[in-house]
């Protein structure tokens, strides 16, 4: 089901009232909020535009090689995992710490402790970990699954803050039942509630008639973290108030937000976030020499280097899984190589973009003024660029942008996005939490949870990993 189908909005307009009045979304200093279902849709549509218009081909087959539909089962299982992925927060450990909004569930029938009365207990219960065992549950129960089976497609859920629970949380939190339902008169109630999320994240998915047959799918570790992924960014986008606005003050969440229709709110977040669509390039099939001369204006009569012509024939032959070494001595031209290559085994792949990156500044100060006219003749169809460079001291940890936007840059034809990293594969993360030029950053691990404070709406940054156009931030 697309998002943009009144069809999206029809799953979640069944839910019943006690269904509509759990909240996902809360801001203290305006007091302003949204309701968990209106998160969820805003959640799955945007996993779905993402999937459509911003991922990479070679991502969706990775995600979808193992499951029967192909690219097909791929998307609605992307959209449902992203419209499921906050169901924890249907808990009374979550739902207690806004009183007003908790005082609304308990109102209709969700009765729960204050916050101060679940003392640390409650720590044990967070929403991703809460979510997944929920997930779970309703996949065996409801659809009669193995827990094995489930668990390798719940842990997307619980892993959606960066980090995914090991067997000792997941102990602890099944010796606390009560912070997932109240026991008690309202534990069905609770139950209930949680179900019915679930199942509206699958109707609008279109995910519900395709559970028999994803039910023995064995999803590969590496489907399972780039689900995450997307999932993590699906939630960036559709968490920014500023793209997705709450429902205001004292408002009921059936009013305001609550009543948008999905379609409206994703086109109007959609404009607003405007993220570059990927690099498609075409396979070139002309000579080495002659894609050179075109690619990097060389002058007439140039003759290009046997490491180049040989790096385009490796490039063309190799398995485009593979990794290519380029060797040769200084000024033999290995940059413009790397480049070709690059073109090639992106169109080979489907791969989204390309990355840059260098091992220290005092061999790569010119680097970035190189590429970007390297670059500048690409085929039409190329998106406009957007460069920056990253720039990390290595020993500090000192990291400073330069040329972050197009602003930046002097406009030289039709150059695709592209970035260009100076510092360690460790250096690069903590790049990324920087959001302003010129600020620094001195932090020895990087969680996803730095990272969205790092990402904001206006801001794009192709991260690309292992030569796969992998992640945008909003």
């Amino acid at each position: 089901m697309n998002s943009t189908d009144p069809a999206f909005d029809e799953a979640f307009d069944r839910l019943p009232a006690a269904a509509r009045a759990a909240w996902g979304k809360h801001d203290r200093p305006t007091d302003d909020w949204l309701p968990l279902w209106r998160h969820m849709a805003d959640s799955g549509a945007v996993a779905g535009r993402l999937w459509d218009v911003w991922l990479p081909h070679n991502v969706k087959v990775l995600v979808s090689e193992a499951l029967p539909g192909g690219i097909g089962d791929g998307r609605k299982l992307a959209v449902w995992l992203a419209a499921s992925h906050d169901v924890g927060k249907a808990t009374p450990a979550f739902a207690c710490q806004v009183e007003p909004l908790a005082n609304a569930m308990r109102d209709i029938g969700l009765a729960m402790p204050y916050e101060k009365q679940f003392g640390e207990d409650r720590t044990m219960g967070p929403h991703g970990l809460a979510g997944q065992l929920l997930l779970q549950e309703w996949l065996t129960e409801r659809h009669g699954w193995a827990e094995r089976s489930s668990r390798q497609f719940a842990i997307v859920i619980g892993g959606h803050h960066g980090v995914h629970p090991g067997p000792q949380r997941i102990h602890d939190l099944d010796l606390h039942p009560e912070l997932l339902r109240t026991k008690g008169p309202s534990e069905a109630t609770w139950k209930t509630v949680q179900f019915e999320l679930l199942d509206a994240c699958a109707r609008a998915a279109s995910a519900t008639d395709r559970l028999d047959a994803w039910r023995d799918v064995k999803l590969p570790q590496c489907a399972q973290v780039t689900l995450t992924a997307l999932v993590i960014l699906a939630d960036w986008i559709a968490s920014s108030a500023e793209l997705f606005p709450y429902v205001t003050r004292h408002a009921s969440g059936d009013k305001g937000a609550g009543r948008q229709t999905t379609k409206h709110r994703l086109e109007a977040a959609w404009q607003g976030l405007d993220l570059p669509a990927p690099w498609e390039p075409d396979e070139p099939d002309d000579p080495a020499s002659e894609l050179f001369a075109r690619r990097f204006d060389l002058p007439d009569g140039a003759t290009i280097r046997p490491v180049q012509e040989e790096a385009v024939r490796v490039a063309r032959e190799m398995d485009p899984a593979g990794l290519l070494i380029i060797e040769a001595p200084m000024a033999e031209g290995k940059t413009e190589a790397a480049l070709a290559a690059a073109e090639i085994l992106a169109a080979r792949t489907g791969a989204g973009g390309c990355m840059v990156a260098l091992p220290t500044r005092a061999t790569s100060s010119h680097r970035p003024e190189n590429v970007l006219e390297k670059t500048c003749d690409l085929p039409p169809g190329s998106s406009g660029c957007t460069p920056f460079l990253l720039r990390l001291n290595t020993g500090t940890g000192d990291c400073q942008f330069a040329a972050r936007s197009a602003n930046h840059v002097d406009p030289v034809g039709d150059r695709r996005q592209c970035v260009q990293v100076v510092g360690t594969d460790a250096q690069i993360g903590r790049g990324l939490l920087l959001s302003q030029p010129g600020a620094a950053c001195r932090q020895p691990t990087v969680g996803k949870r730095d990272l969205r404070e790092a990402v904001r709406p206006g801001l794009h940054r192709d991260i690309v990993v292992g030569g796969e156009h992998r992640a945008q931030g909003p």
